[in-house]
């Protein structure tokens, strides 16, 4: 029993990791297209695809795992 606590945490810090690390990401290039481009529907459309990358992301590491 012991060893099935130690692999779920194992797996809790792994997916928490990349969590934390593709949240930074997706915030250091949202920064960036603010940042850098001028307010248009195109810089919009580019932040909200960033999100929705984002999600795909997550949702691949739940239901694929993470290597």
């Amino acid at each position: 029993m012991k060893i099935e606590l130690e692999a779920h945490d194992f797996i809790e810090a792994k997916s928490k990791q990349f969590n934390d690390g593709l949240r930074e990401a997706v915030r250091q290039l949202d920064n960036y297209i603010y940042d850098n481009l001028y307010e248009c529907d195109q810089r919009e459309n580019a932040r909200e695809r960033l999100i929705e990358a984002m999600m795909w992301a997550r949702l691949a590491a739940n239901d694929h795992g993470i290597k």
